[in-house]
């Protein structure tokens, strides 16, 4: 096989292997300048470099390099050390944060409680964030981690030791990838 199609050919199988990765299956199809010669020519009438194969041929090396996992549905690559063998596919469903009630503010180190409806059936991981300007925020403590699965939850936070500010929120997201979240309304923190 020469330089060039081998070339292709470890990038097709790049992409498609990346592409699988992330849950898409993408397909390249690699053709020559010359389809009947199977050869790319410059302007001078010299080979500029030499291919071999079908149109695709790369590609479809690429995929079959994968397997189909029927019991799932899915296409999976084999996996490296330390790499689960699946992909697991994101939690669906839907998280609502029903509590705190907007309007009430909250002291440093206090206490109160956070309310949500889950149909994720996952566990939750609750997070106190603040507002950093631009629409934007950050998270800014770890307040309740892998809170119950159940359709409807209910915690205590406590409240670590913060600035005071006009712009704290909580945001309930399915533990560990927070794929699945949503965020209560805005409160304050006092001194």
């Amino acid at each position: 096989m020469c330089r060039a199609t081998s070339m292709a050919t470890n990038l097709a199988v790049a992409v498609a292997v990346a592409a699988t990765a992330v849950g898409c299956m993408l397909v390249i199809s690699l053709a020559p300048s010359r389809p009947d010669t199977g050869k790319s020519w410059s302007s001078d009438g010299n080979p500029k470099a030499a291919t071999s194969g079908h149109a695709g041929s790369a590609a479809r090396a690429a995929t079959s390099a994968l397997g189909t996992d029927s019991a799932l549905g899915a296409t999976t690559a084999s996996a490296g050390p330390g790499e689960p063998e699946e992909f697991a596919s994101p939690p669906t469903g839907r998280i609502e944060v029903t509590a705190p009630q907007p309007g009430v503010d909250y002291k440093a180190n206090g206490s109160f409680t956070v309310a949500w409806k889950n149909s994720t059936g996952e566990e939750v991981d609750v997070w106190l964030r603040t507002a950093t300007g631009h629409g934007r925020s950050q998270r800014v403590a770890l307040v309740v981690p892998r809170a119950e699965a159940g359709p409807n939850g209910e915690a205590i936070v406590t409240l670590p030791e913060v600035p005071p500010g006009p712009r704290y929120f909580l945001e309930v997201a399915t533990a560990g990838d927070g794929a699945v979240g949503d965020v209560s309304r805005t409160f304050a923190i006092t001194e």
